[in-house]
């Protein structure tokens, strides 16, 4: 082939993919100014909310409201830039962050799976924790460890991951340390609970 055909040939063919590639900028740009907006917006909701103050005693780690934008934000960006990546034409990308796109609803349920599982978990540890029963303390991290690694249990097969070793685990937990602790726990205080219960029912007595 003569090189000057050759030449023209190459310069048709980028004349002619220019369009593509401006279109892949102008989508860049609106995924990233819509993405921007749209993780603002889920921002200020989740503040306005004031849901942290309720859940949280302490300030988080990571907030909800930052956690919310992150992902709103990611999300409008990454179907943007599989718009443009369509209009490029370049399929093996396109199918990449579609398994992304598609994965994203299930790290949003695996995220609600275990922040309630760890909400519940705190509930249950403070509450302990303002009880008067003995050990209230010890009581109240074991139940606290116990429900964050049972919400772990729960929200991980939501993003494809096998838990089988971790269920394990926790059966061998229960049997070999729990249930001996709480045996022994009870056995403890099984003098305190008869008393108890006698005081009760001679309350009861003189209804």
């Amino acid at each position: 082939m003569d090189e000057s055909v050759l030449l023209q040939t190459l310069y048709n063919s980028f004349v002619s993919y220019v369009p593509n590639l401006i279109g892949f900028f102008i989508l860049l740009f609106l995924g990233w100014g819509i993405g921007k907006i749209l993780g603002r917006i889920a921002e200020e909701i989740i503040k306005r909310s004031k849901i942290e103050s309720v859940l949280f005693e302490k300030r988080p780690v990571i907030s909800l409201s930052s956690l919310a934008s992150i992902i709103v934000s990611w999300s409008v960006y990454l179907l943007f830039i599989k718009a443009g990546v369509d209009v490029l034409g370049i399929k093996a990308i396109s199918d990449i962050l579609a398994s992304l796109l598609s994965f994203i609803p299930r790290f949003v349920a695996f995220l609600v799976v275990f922040f309630a599982g760890y909400f519940i978990s705190e509930y249950l540890r403070v509450s302990i924790e303002k009880s008067e029963i003995e050990y209230r303390r010890l009581i109240a991290k074991i139940v606290f460890l116990l429900g964050i690694y049972v919400s772990a249990i729960i929200a991980l097969p939501l993003v494809g991951i096998d838990v089988f070793i971790l269920q394990l685990l926790l059966i061998i937990v229960i049997i070999f340390v729990l249930l001996p602790i709480s045996i022994g726990f009870s056995l403890a205080i099984k003098d305190e609970l008869k008393k108890d219960v006698k005081k009760w029912l001679k309350k009861l007595s003189k209804i």
